[in-house]
Formats: structure tokens, sequence, C-alpha cells
């Protein structure tokens, strides 16, 4: 049997106060090591849960190809700026196609055809003065001096209208009130600039202008018109399509007026004639007073003349004096291979 050891058996050691500490502080240490990286990690952490709580429910989106890039902001308001514009382009060739039609109804003695074009191109773009003027020369071509006024008291009550264009207004406001027994205004007056002609002298759409008219006076009962025809600036103009109409007129001894029986001369001062260096070309037309029959008086006495310029066969711009003259014998709108 064995017998109980002598030695009494090892007791535990006892654990100290230093050991405690130690233990304590690695401990510690780990715990703030661990909340460090925690700290570290956490705003990563909180934006994919965040993420993942408020994202919509996914869909299967189409591939992105380079060349068709997302329009921004800016090209969008590009787009809408040219997609506008067209329309406004396309509008302002509209009215300027009415405008030159009205003209040359108008230049020709078109008054209905005049005056059915402007009126559209005014509702396109009311409040225009050129075209508020145009409509208010056809209302005076065509004897209605009222409504031409009410147009010509419109024009002078727009904003910001160039001065040319308020004198010119004025002074046909001025012309159409005239008292009662007073004859109207005719051709001579438009001689004066009452009427419409544009910053070149001439009448819209024409090619070609009478821009001034003298009548000199000779010891021997001769005259000499000087006419002043001014062509378009930047516009190649065809000489051998130009021709000039010059017509002398007399009364005779019942107080008839007719076309002279004289022969006239007509002679360019500078030819050639060209109008290429938008100078007006002159031209001298003589006038000699018909043959005196043997012993006897003049039975006849200058009465005046009549003026027309023709471009491509089509009247551009007529000048009489007296004024009478242009309705007692008006000159015909197109030149025919007879007339010519």
């Amino acid at each position: 049997m064995t017998q109980p050891s002598s030695h009494p058996p090892i007791p535990p050691h006892s654990v100290g106060t230093t050991f405690k500490v130690a233990a304590g502080l690695l401990i510690a240490f780990l715990v703030f090591q661990m909340l460090a990286i925690v700290w570290h990690f956490l705003p990563g952490i909180q934006k994919k849960l965040v993420k993942e709580f408020t994202a919509e429910p996914s869909v299967a989106a189409a591939p992105e190809t380079a060349s068709t890039p997302v329009p921004t902001p800016q090209t969008e308001v590009q787009s809408t700026a040219e997609a506008t514009s067209q329309p406004d382009n396309a509008l302002v060739e509209q009215i300027r196609v009415l405008v030159a039609e009205s003209d040359t109804a108008f230049r020709i003695g078109d008054h209905d055809v005049a005056m059915d074009k402007i009126s559209k191109a005014e509702k396109l773009l009311p409040e225009d003065p050129g075209i508020m003027l145009r409509i208010g020369r056809i209302f005076e071509k065509i004897g209605n001096s009222a409504a031409a006024a009410e147009i010509y008291r419109g024009v002078l009550e727009l904003a910001d209208l160039p001065k040319d264009l308020r004198a010119q207004t004025r002074r046909k406001l001025s012309m159409l009130s005239v008292p009662e027994g007073t004859p109207a205004p005719t051709v001579v007056a438009a001689e004066e600039g009452a009427d419409m002609r544009d910053q070149f002298g001439l009448q819209p759409g024409a090619t070609l202008g009478i821009v001034d008219t003298r009548l000199e006076d000779g010891s021997d009962g001769t005259k000499t018109l000087r006419i002043a025809i001014k062509g378009r600036p930047d516009k190649n103009i065809d000489t051998n399509e130009t021709a000039v109409h010059v017509f002398f007129y007399d009364r005779d001894a019942n107080g008839e007026v007719h076309l002279t029986d004289s022969k006239i001369i007509t002679e360019w001062i500078s030819p050639p004639v060209d109008w290429g260096e938008n100078e007006p070309e002159l031209l001298n037309a003589a006038y000699t007073p018909p043959a005196k029959p043997d012993n006897q008086g003049s039975s006849t006495s200058y009465e005046g003349y009549v003026v027309g310029v023709y471009y491509n066969s089509e009247l551009q711009d007529t000048r009489a004096a007296p004024g009478s003259l242009a309705n007692e014998h008006p000159l015909p709108l197109y030149l025919t291979t007879q007339n010519q």
C-alpha cells in the first residue's frame, strides 16, 4: 500500500496586483484599437447601408454607347433656340416676298393685288412703319385720303420711328390736309418727295428710278429737259434692257392737248451708260416748238411732258409736269414690240 507523502501539496500561487493592472491595460488597449478600426470604417459602412435601404428597385438598363452622349441642359437650350429660329427666318422671308409682290403690283397699277399682298404682310408683322406707309400710299392712289391719313397718323404714333420716316410721314399727311376746292396733289408733288421712296431715291422694288428732272427754257421757245436716272446699287443692270420714253405735249388753238408734232432729240450726257458707279446717268431731251404757218401766229403752245423709264419692258418710274398729263396720257405698264 502506498504511503502518503510526507510533503504537503504545492499551494496555488496568488495573483499579484501588478499582474492585474498590466492585464487591464492590455485589454483596454485592445478595445481602443477595435474602436479605432470601427470609427475608421464606419462612414463607408453607413453610406453603403443607406444606399441599400434607399435605392429604388433595380431595372435592367440598356448599355450606354459612346456615340449617343446624354444631352446637357445647355445643348437642349441651343437645340430649342435653333428650332425656334427656323420659323422666324421663314417668316421674315415670307414677309419679304409679300412686300416685293405688293411693290410690283403697285408699280404696274394693280392696286387690288398690291393691297392684298401688303395686308397679308401686315398681319404677319403688325405696326411696321414700312408696311404701314405702303398701305397709306395705296389708299392715296385709289383716292381714299381719309384712310391714308389714318394710316399716317398711326405711323407717327409708333415708338422709335426713324427721323427720316417721321419727316416723310408728316409731309405726306400735311399734303392730304388740303382745303375743299383746292386741287389734290398730283405727280408734281411726288417730284418734291411726297411719293414714298427708299434710301436710294427709288420706288420700292424698282431697278431704275428718276431721281430728278429739270426743264430749261431757250430764247427761241426751245426747251431742254434734263432727266437724272439712277440704278439700284449692287445690281447688275443690262443697258440693253433699259428704255426711256419722253413725251412732250402741246395745246392747240381749240384748247385741246395732244402729243407734239415736233421731233424730239434725246442724248445721254456721258456715254457709255452703265450705272456701275452708283451715280445717276443724265439724259437730255430737246423740244422744238412746231413750225408756224406762213404769215400766221403760232396756233399751238407748249403744255408739258411725261417721262417713263422701263427695265425688262416693265415700267419702273414716271415723272410729269403738270401732273394731270400723267393721268390724261398714262404710260403703258409694259412695253410691247409695237410701242418699243
